[in-house]
């Protein structure tokens, strides 16, 4: 399964960023999200800034994130099992 995950842009140069990811720094690009400036989240995937998001939408990726891990080592399996 591929997910897109939120990410702060820490610094910027053209379409190039560095993004943190819970601590973690990855280089992305920002090609497809041209309006994005230091200190916005983007949902991340494939190496890509695909979305700017406010900071409601971050927060509601990290609960079903967090939620599909649960679900995930409660069931021992993949996270649709468990619906």
């Amino acid at each position: 399964m591929c997910l897109a995950v939120p990410a702060q842009i820490v610094s910027k140069d053209g379409e190039q960023a560095v993004a943190d990811l819970h601590g973690n720094r990855v280089e992305i690009s920002t090609a497809l999200t041209p309006e994005v400036k230091l200190g916005d989240w983007v949902l991340i995937h494939a190496g890509f800034a695909i979305k700017a998001l406010d900071c409601e939408e971050v927060e509601e990726t990290f609960r079903v994130l967090e939620d599909l891990s649960y679900r995930t080592q409660e069931g021992g399996g993949d996270a649709t099992s468990n619906r």
